[in-house]
């Protein structure tokens, strides 16, 4: 049956059914089947009681193992064997899979940092560590997928993960190669639910518990999963496998086709779906299927899952976006005009597959994402496999000086006593600091020289602004727009606003962040690119949409052609040393180089022809200067602009939240206009989908009773087309006016 917007009959078993989007079947199910569940758990119970003897007879039972045979792999042993023995070109095509694998993943790790703040009298912060031992199962049913090994394993020592462990029933000398290269220390040739069980409980001392176990499998597999997490840490419970391919008539259908079939001989419940524009679209896809479904090999299994599928016929790409966010499905492939741009309307998704040349298959095979993914609608609430399924963030605290935490402890005290824990209410009190007397004329001893405690703006809010350079100026327009009145005396970096409790401080912009996320600077007007070099912990309290730019890696024009990793070792100058370092620290681990950064405070880009750098990280505005120095942009590290960022700890939160209306106010007054104009009530709703307002418009009726006036405001870049519009609608006497200020 293939439905459409009404049935229509099938032709051919190859066809997907045709669904109105309507009656299109959600995916998100129980990921555990009821009678797995009950088999998995006799299996699960036995094996924590019994363990090796119980993990034997389950894999004796199921064919796995043969009496007395080995339980256990070792990687000295039976996986360097079979290495040895897989061919040069397998050994080869292992090795740049696993290399990709681990890139990606480095890179995945520079994003896990530690983090330390201050708090009230000290400090706290996270760390984040490794689990110190992981099991990783790999499927070896119809398939053998050494993929699943490099992708578990690879990703489970990247993290830094001291012990891993393998499971893989029936593995093929490729399989166990691959355990090799994935650096596993052992592998044990078991599957199912008493797999699962041995790595999460241990098998005696074959194997010892793990604190992690990931891997995609069967509903044995998931059922015995579900039961372990809690004692150890799982990545998810994965169900059959779905791609859902979002086309447009410019897509390929052959291309289409061919990426339905790969998903569709995954396993007789695999999901295959198709959102395109045009019935005829889908048409010319169904007959790409019937054509290549009959030639694969592998059609038995690819022709029972391809009616799970189903197409559905669109009339627009926020109706496929909206399709997309429904389903929530594994594999997402986007085959449309401007991929990128459509890509970012997407809200939930496994992994994303960008432009025809973004094959789902790619990412199974190792390109370096992860090909271990959330299923069945549980993309909406996990993300797939990464070096952060196998690390632990750690939070801790200190404190150092009571006095200066006393409000803390004292709201810790008086929480305890609302909730009823006297016992927690008395062990903050026991924190309280005690009043010491100092006897007269005596003078104290151990007296601290540190001025980390000086409260120097106790009074006074203390706002930065940058002394001189490109946002200087429009930083001051912003102190008028706050409504600061104050006078600057020459060659003074400090000035006292009159009619506010303010003082305003002149500085340099490269030293604005650090005086505001580690000082007793309370705000501060500088370039989210300052921010990212200092490294300090303040608060990015809005954009303000000037001083745009891009920090980006400049090389010289005759080596345009070169990626960014080819960079790696090389010797780069800069005035961002702390974000080159960053920039280059996966690509650094990813090739086993070490890239030279050196710092110069300006003429960055003179550094090349000099002999200095073979590369600079600089900003970039209009391009002039890189290019009179004969470089060009390699590839851009970071947008900025500049931004007004807050002091965490500033104790002036009503005089800076009022600071931060009136700068947004000004901000939205000067990207705004107030348009009036008169419409007839008939036309009113038309006239409003132009004009919604910011929130929304003003409605005054007007002495025909028949007609309304409306005021709303509209972008001031989009107020000419609007005026035009409002005319075609019906609208008279339109006016446009300029805010000067405005609270929206």
């Amino acid at each position: 049956l293939r439905l459409a917007h009404s049935p229509v009959a099938v032709t051919t078993m190859a066809a997907l059914r045709r669904l109105a989007a309507a009656d299109v079947p959600s995916v998100r199910r129980d990921p555990v089947d009821p009678s797995a569940r009950v088999a998995a758990e006799k299996i699960v119970e036995e094996v924590r009681l019994e363990g090796e003897a119980a993990v034997r007879r389950y894999a004796e039972k199921f064919g796995e193992l043969q009496p007395g045979a080995e339980l256990v792999y070792t990687r000295e042993a039976e996986l360097k064997s079979a290495w040895e023995r897989v061919s040069d070109e397998q050994r080869a095509l292992l090795k740049r899979t696993k290399e990709r694998i681990e890139y990606f993943a480095r890179a995945q790790l520079t994003a896990a940092k530690e983090v330390t703040v201050p708090i009230q009298g000290g400090e706290a912060g996270h760390t984040v560590a490794p689990v110190e031992a992981a099991g990783c199962y790999a499927p070896g049913g119809r398939y053998p997928l050494p993929s699943t090994v490099l992708m578990t394993a690879v990703t489970a020592r990247v993290a830094g993960v001291q012990r891993v462990v393998v499971c893989s029933p029936r593995p093929s000398d490729v399989t166990l190669a691959a355990a090799y290269i994935a650096e596993a220390d052992v592998l044990m040739p078991i599957g199912g639910a008493h797999a699962i069980a041995a790595m999460s409980y241990g098998a005696g001392a074959a194997v010892s518990a793990c604190d992690a176990v990931v891997g995609p499998g069967n509903m044995f597999v998931t059922a015995a999963k579900s039961l372990v997490a809690g004692r150890v840490a799982i990545d998810m419970l994965a169900g059959p496998s779905e791609c859902l391919v979002i086309a447009d008539d410019t897509a390929s259908p052959a291309v289409v086709a061919a990426d339905l079939l790969a998903q569709a001989e995954h396993d007789p419940s695999a999901l295959p779906a198709l959102v395109c524009m045009s019935d005829e679209f889908a048409d010319r896809v169904d007959a790409e299927l019937e054509a290549q479904l009959a030639v694969l090999p592998t059609k038995e299994i690819a022709q029972v899952s391809l009616r799970n599928g189903y197409t559905v016929v669109v009339p627009d790409r926020a109706a496929a976006a909206a399709m997309n966010d429904k389903l929530a499905v594994e594999h997402v492939e986007i085959h449309l005009k401007e991929p990128m741009e459509f890509a970012a309307t997407l809200k939930h998704y496994g992994a994303l597959f960008v432009g025809e040349g973004a094959a789902e298959v790619l990412g199974d095979y190792g390109a370096g994402p992860n090909h271990t993914l959330p299923t069945g609608g549980t993309a909406r609430s996990y993300g797939g496999l990464s070096v952060f399924t196998f690390l632990r963030i750690r939070t801790w605290m200190r404190i150092d000086d009571r006095e200066k935490a006393s409000q803390m402890v004292s709201d810790a005290e008086a929480l305890g006593l609302i909730e009823g824990l006297h016992g927690h209410a008395r062990a903050a009190a026991k924190r309280l600091p005690e009043p010491q007397a100092e006897a007269a004329g005596e003078p104290a001893l151990g007296r601290s020289i540190s001025t980390k405690g000086w409260d120097t703006s106790a009074e006074r809010l203390h706002i930065a602004v940058p002394k001189k350079g490109r946002i200087h100026e429009k930083a001051l327009k912003f102190l008028e727009a706050a409504g600061l009145d104050y006078t600057r005396a020459e060659r003074v970096d400090v000035a006292t606003v009159n009619n506010m409790p303010v003082t305003i401080l002149f500085l340099p912009a490269s030293d604005i962040a650090q005086y505001v996320g580690d000082g007793n600077v309370d705000l501060g007007i500088t370039g989210e690119d300052i921010v990212a070099e200092c490294g300090v912990h303040a608060t990015t309290e809005m954009k303000l949409g000037f001083g745009k730019c891009r920090l980006s890696l400049l090389v010289p024009v005759q080596h345009a052609g070169e990626s960014p990793a080819s960079y790696a070792g090389c010797r780069i100058v800069t005035s961002f040393p702390n974000v080159a370092r960053e920039f280059f620290a996966p690509l650094d681990a990813a090739t086993g180089k070490t890239t030279t950064i050196k710092y110069v405070s300006g003429s960055v880009e003179a550094a090349c022809k000099l002999g200095l750098a073979d590369a600079v990280v600089d900003l970039v505005e209009t391009g002039t200067t890189m290019k009179a120095a004969g470089l060009c942009e390699l590839t851009t590290i970071m947008q900025t602009q500049a931004v007004l960022i807050s002091n965490p700890r500033t104790a002036h939160t009503a005089i800076l939240s009022k600071i931060k209306q009136r700068i947004s106010g000004y901000l939205d007054s000067i990207k705004y206009v107030l348009i009036n104009y008169n419409i007839a009530r008939s036309n009113l709703p038309e006239a409003l989908k132009v004009t919604p307002g910011k929130k929304s418009p003003t409605l005054l009726p007007l002495e025909n009773a028949e007609w309304v006036a409306v005021s709303a405001m509209v972008l001031k870049s989009s107020a000419s087309e609007i005026m035009e519009t409002l005319t075609a609608i019906g609208a008279t006497d339109i006016l446009v006016f300029t805010i000067a200020n405005c609270r929206v």
